[in-house]
């Protein structure tokens, strides 16, 4: 209790909390919001079962159903859900028993937002449909059956998560191979829910083998322990001994530029938040395959709202954060002698970097149909010329530090008005550029003005940057005061 009491003041008293508390209620709305959703989802799945499946049995309809959550909850804990882990740090120089703060850290993550979801999606439908019209002993053995393996999931994620930073190879392969089983599942190869369906109903109809997903559970909970108490040392803490060399060395040959841009990498594949920025930003990339097809591919509309969403997410994101993610040694930066024509400049090419690496990785969309890769290479230079600039100028009115340790998912450490502001201007220049078009019938011009645009945003950016080092100037201080308070 002494430990749950500790963690209740570490978040009530955390300036992060203090400052954002609008963000951080707004984001309790939400999540009731979400929960609301799921509650009345789960009491009405009755109904919409039955139309879709006309022939068949609510319950069993619904357990098939359930392997597709757990799949898509796997993915989703692994991305986004945050182990509690670094929480720890502080107690292991005291006499506490290594393996109690282990199992409690363990213990915590069962209070997960997921885990409450899950129980709100189950528990609705289980008494209105289960134990409604099931024996007792079905229905304890059916949910007792579906809780386990949602428990088997959420310590699963941490076995995943550290076997991802030890051995990549390994966890690239699982998710290669849940997406063989979801393929071979919609091609009627598999049927991987009905195979489900029936070990549920199967276990449940014969409670002695209920040891089985509790044996999956405590395995699985066993296995995230063992990971955790070899990874749970002081040393293991901070970055000590010799690192293994990223591939950027070479940048070192274009002099000062080149560094603080090898510098701006390294942070990236470092750190937990940028990283797993990068990785949520890569899956998003395959919406195209949501969008580019049938009727939206004549659709100006949605093509350039595609084009610009998978040309400039991952470079618009991080640079929303661009000055904060140096915020915990930007004084140290300061301090050196650092051009700060370099120093904006190396960011200027850090966003082109980044914008051309995503739009490489879309361009292969051109098979579907030749127009969506003009289409992205003027959004690839619209952001290059436009969003890029505006982003760094906004970026020097940010003052918020980023703990770069963590991860991504509901953690808004850093964010303000400003982010939200940013984005604003980029999107209605080619939106009301779009309507401006539409009513001139000129709509044809469309993609070539954006791309125009672009072009005369890198022919003057030199004169661009002159701006924003004048702006930065102005800021420096302001971000060294505001970066202090943590």
């Amino acid at each position: 209790f002494r430990l749950i009491n500790h963690q209740w003041k570490e978040k009530t008293r955390s300036s992060f909390w203090q400052k954002s508390l609008i963000i951080n209620v707004l984001l309790m709305l939400l999540g009731l919001y979400i929960m609301l959703n799921l509650i009345v989802l789960s009491l009405f799945a009755d109904k919409i079962l039955t139309e879709l499946y006309k022939n068949k049995n609510v319950i069993e309809s619904f357990t098939s159903l359930l392997v597709y959550y757990f799949l898509f909850d796997l993915v989703l804990r692994f991305f986004f859900q945050q182990l509690p882990t670094l929480s720890i740090q502080p107690y292991l120089t005291l006499p506490i028993k290594k393996s109690k703060l282990l199992h409690y850290i363990l213990i915590k993550s069962v209070t997960s937002f997921f885990n409450y979801c899950a129980i709100l999606l189950f528990l609705p439908f289980f008494i209105k449909n289960v134990a409604s019209t099931q024996t007792a002993l079905f229905s304890l053995i059916w949910l007792s059956t579906v809780i386990l393996l949602v428990a088997g999931n959420n310590f699963i994620n941490f076995s995943a998560k550290k076997y991802f930073l030890k051995q990549p190879v390994i966890m690239l392969s699982y998710i290669i191979g849940i997406g063989l089983l979801l393929y071979f599942e919609n091609t009627n190869i598999v049927s991987l829910s009905g195979y489900f369906s029936a070990v549920v109903f199967y276990i449940a109809n014969n409670p002695v083998f209920v040891f089985i997903p509790a044996a999956l559970a405590v395995l699985s909970y066993y296995i995230a322990y063992k990971l955790l108490k070899n990874n749970a040392y002081i040393e293991d803490t901070e970055s000590t001994g010799i690192r293994k060399k990223r591939g950027f060395a070479f940048l070192n040959n274009y002099g000062e530029i080149g560094q603080l841009i090898g510098i701006e990498l390294k942070m990236i594949f470092r750190n937990s938040r940028p990283k797993s920025l990068m990785i949520v930003s890569f899956f998003f990339l395959f919406y195209g395959f949501m969008f580019y097809r049938g009727e939206y591919l004549d659709s100006f509309a949605y093509l350039s709202a595609t084009g610009f969403f998978l040309t400039s997410m991952f470079a618009a994101q991080y640079s929303n954060f661009l000055f904060s993610w140096e915020s915990s040694f930007f004084e140290c930066l300061m301090a050196n002698k650092i051009s700060l024509y370099n120093y904006i400049k190396s960011k200027y090419y850090t966003f082109v970097i980044l914008s051309c690496f995503t739009y490489l990785i879309t361009l292969p969309y051109a098979f579907i149909d030749f127009k969506i890769a003009i289409i992205n290479t003027s959004f690839l230079l619209y952001s290059v010329g436009f969003l890029s600039v505006k982003l760094i100028y906004f970026g020097t009115f940010n003052t918020s530090f980023i703990d770069l340790g963590k991860g991504s998912f509901m953690n808004y450490q850093g964010t303000n008005a400003i982010q939200f502001l940013s984005i604003l201007p980029s999107v209605a220049v080619f939106t009301l550029l779009y309507f401006a078009l539409k009513a001139f019938d000129t709509l044809n011009y469309y993609f070539y003005t954006i791309a125009a645009i672009g072009l005369l945003g890198i022919v003057f950016h030199k004169y661009l940057i002159q701006l924003i080092i004048k702006q930065f100037a102005k800021q420096k201080h302001k971000m060294i005061v505001g970066f202090r308070k943590k």
